[in-house]
C-alpha cells in the first residue's frame, strides 16, 4: 500500500534534471574561482577555500557549454513529449497564484519560479557567449558584472526552488526527482540527437573564433625604431585583438598586430592605447631610517602602482583557450609545490611541453632595446635562493648582460642598495618628477642606471638627503644568448604605445618556436598597464600563417 503513495518522474526528466544540476554547479564553482582573481571581488576571496583550482578557465568554458547543450536538450524533450504544459505559465496559472486553495497556489508559484530560472539561465548563457565568442562587442565590465550578478541570482534561485518544492509537497515532492519511471523514449532520443547537433555546432563555432594573421614576405624590412612608419607595415594585414580583465585598464585594451618576414627574420608590430607612459618602477626613496622601496603590493608579487608598463606575447603550437592551457588559478594549484604569494595562480604546462613567451619590460629590457625571451614549461622545483616560486614560468638561458634589482635583499621596510650613482647629477631630474603612480612620465625620466655609471654602496658614500629618489633597476648590458634573441624598440606618443620587434624565423633554440609552414603557430597578447602580474587577456588565440 505504501508504494502507491511514492511519487515518480519519468526517467528522461530525472536524467536531464541531474545533468543540468551537475553542469550548473560545476559552472558556478569554476566561475566564482575566476572571479576571485579580481582585485575588487573581496566576497569571492571569502569562499576561495571551497573553489576548484587549476585549469579553471577551460573547465568553466566546457561546463558552461555543456550547460547550454543540456538546456537545449531539455527544451527539446519537453516539446517533443508534449510536456510543455508542465511549465506553461498561462492565464489559468496566473489566476491560481491568488487561489484560496494552498496547493493550487503553490503549484502556480513553482511554475513562476521555473520561468524565473529560464530567464536567469538564458541571460547567463547569452552574456557568457558574448564574453567567450564576441569580446569587445560591448564594454567588458558591463557584460562581466551582469554575468556575475546572474550567477548569484541563480544560486538564490536554486535555494528558492528547493524551498518551493518542499512547500508544495514536502519530502515526497523532493524525492520524486530521485524515483524514475520509464516513459517518453522517443522524445528522449530526439533530445539526444539535438544535443549532439548543438555540441557539433558549438565546436565549429569555437574553431571559427580563432582569427588568422597572414605574415607576408617583404623585400624592404622595416627599421626597428618604434615609429611604425615603414612601407612594409602599410602593406601588412592587421588583426585587432580585444583584451580585458587587466588592472588599470577596466574597459579593456584593443591590441593591433602586424607581422612580415624576409625569409630569414620575423618583424612584428604591436600597438595599443595607454593614457600614460609609466616608468616609475619600484623607485628607491631615502628616509630617516634608510632606503625603502616605493611599492604597495610588491611584497606578495602583486604590485599595481609603482611598476613599469609591460607587454606580453605568447606562442604555442596548440590553440587551447586560456594560453594553451597554461593558466592555472588558485592559491595552491600544484600539490607539493609552494603557493604563489599573491594567491592568484601559476603558469605552467601539464604535458612536458614548452610555450614561447616574449616579455617586453619598458624599463628593464625596453631601455636596452630588447624583449625578455622567456617560456612556460612544466612546474619547476623550488629554488631556495629565489623569493618567488613561479611554477613553470622562467627565462631562456643567457650568457651575459641583463638587469638586476638595486637592493641586496628585498624588504617591505628598509633595504640596503647594491649601488649608488657615480655622479649624483645622474638622478637629479628624478627629484622633481611626480611620484603619483597614475601620473605619466616623460621620455627623459630615467628610472634605471647602467652598472658602469654606479659605484658599490657604502654608508660612507651614502650622503644623500632624506627624500632622495633613486632607480631600483641596474642595467648590465644587452642580454646575450637565447634570452636576448628578440630585438625591440618602442615609443609612447599621444596615449599610444608602438612596439616593433625582430627575431629570426628559426633561432634554432629549443626554447623558441620557429615560424614555418610545417607546424601551426598560435599567438596571445597581454597588456600590463604599470602592473606586475595583472595583465589584460583574451581566450582565443590568433593563428600565424606564413605567406
Amino acid at each position: 500500500m505504501r508504494s502507491k503513495h511514492v511519487r515518480k518522474t519519468d526517467i528522461s526528466t530525472v536524467v536531464l534534471h541531474w545533468v543540468l544540476v551537475i553542469t550548473l554547479f560545476f559552472s558556478l564553482l569554476t566561475g566564482f574561482r575566476i572571479a576571485t582573481d579580481s582585485l575588487e571581488e573581496n566576497w569571492a576571496q571569502a569562499i576561495s577555500g571551497i573553489l576548484l583550482q587549476g585549469d579553471v578557465i577551460q573547465w568553466h568554458s566546457w561546463s558552461a557549454m555543456a550547460l547550454g547543450i543540456v538546456i537545449i536538450a531539455y527544451i527539446t524533450f519537453l516539446l517533443r513529449a508534449r510536456l510543455h504544459k508542465r511549465i506553461a505559465f498561462d492565464a489559468e496559472q496566473r489566476r491560481q497564484l491568488k487561489a484560496g486553495d494552498r496547493g493550487k497556489r503553490l503549484k502556480a508559484l513553482n511554475v513562476l519560479i521555473y520561468w524565473i530560472s529560464f530567464f536567469l539561465l538564458g541571460a547567463a548563457v547569452i552574456t557568457g557567449l558574448i564574453l567567450y565568442f564576441l569580446p569587445g562587442l560591448l564594454p567588458y565590465w558591463i557584460v562581466s558584472n551582469t554575468h556575475q550578478v546572474l550567477a548569484w541570482l541563480i544560486v538564490a534561485y536554486m535555494a528558492l526552488h528547493v524551498i518551493a518544492q518542499f512547500a508544495q509537497g514536502g519530502v515526497a515532492q523532493l524525492l520524486k526527482i530521485l524515483n524514475p519511471t520509464g516513459a517518453y523514449g522517443a522524445a528522449a532520443l530526439t533530445a539526444i540527437v539535438v544535443a549532439g547537433l548543438g555540441a557539433a555546432s558549438l565546436y565549429a563555432l569555437d574553431r571559427s573564433a580563432v582569427d588568422e594573421l597572414p605574415v607576408l614576405q617583404t623585400d624592404a624590412a622595416p627599421t626597428i625604431d618604434g615609429k611604425a612608419d615603414d612601407e612594409a607595415w602599410n602593406e601588412a594585414p592587421a588583426v585587432t585583438i580585444a583584451t580585458s580583465r587587466g588592472v588599470n585598464t577596466p574597459e579593456g585594451e584593443d591590441v593591433t598586430v602586424r607581422m612580415v618576414h624576409d625569409d630569414n627574420t620575423l618583424y612584428t608590430l604591436f600597438e595599443w592605447s595607454d593614457t600614460t607612459r609609466s616608468r616609475k618602477h619600484l623607485p628607491l626613496e631615502k628616509t630617516a631610517e634608510g632606503w625603502r622601496v616605493m611599492q604597495s603590493q610588491y611584497g606578495i608579487n602583486d604590485e599595481n602602482d609603482f611598476y613599469e608598463d609591460k607587454f606580453g606575447v605568447m606562442f604555442a603550437t596548440n590553440s587551447a583557450i586560456a594560453g594553451a592551457g597554461t593558466s592555472h588559478l588558485g592559491s595552491r594549484p600544484i600539490d607539493g609545490k609552494p603557493a604563489p604569494a599573491n594567491g592568484r595562480g601559476l603558469h605552467y604546462t601539464t604535458d612536458e611541453s614548452l610555450v614561447d613567451v616574449w616579455h617586453w619590460k619598458s624599463v628593464r629590457t625596453g631601455a636596452m632595446g630588447q624583449i625578455d625571451d622567456n617560456y612556460f614549461g612544466p612546474p619547476m622545483e623550488p629554488n631556495p635562493e629565489k623569493d618567488r616560486y613561479t611554477g613553470g614560468y622562467t627565462q631562456d638561458p643567457k650568457t651575459g648582460g641583463g638587469y638586476s634589482e638595486n637592493w641586496e635583499k628585498f624588504d617591505t621596510d628598509i633595504i640596503t642598495p647594491k649601488r649608488l650613482p657615480k655622479d649624483p647629477q645622474m638622478i637629479e631630474k628624478l627629484q622633481h618628477v611626480s611620484l603619483d603612480p597614475e601620473s605619466g612620465d616623460s621620455e627623459s625620466d630615467i628610472f634605471w642606471m647602467a652598472m658602469e655609471d654606479t659605484v658599490p654602496y657604502s654608508e660612507a658614500a651614502d650622503d644623500y638627503p632624506v627624500g632622495t629618489i633613486m632607480p631600483s633597476v641596474l642595467h648590465e648590458g644587452a642580454q646575450q644568448g637565447d634570452r636576448g634573441d628578440v630585438r625591440a624598440q618602442a615609443q609612447w606618443k599621444d596615449g599610444r604605445w608602438t612596439l616593433e620587434a625582430e627575431r629570426k624565423l628559426d633561432t634554432g633554440s629549443k626554447f623558441d618556436f620557429a615560424l614555418n609552414d610545417d607546424t601551426p603557430l598560435y599567438m596571445w597578447v597581454a597588456v600590463f598597464d604599470h602592473t606586475q602580474t595583472r595583465h589584460s587577456q583574451h581566450l582565443h588565440p590568433v593563428q600565424l600563417v606564413l605567406r
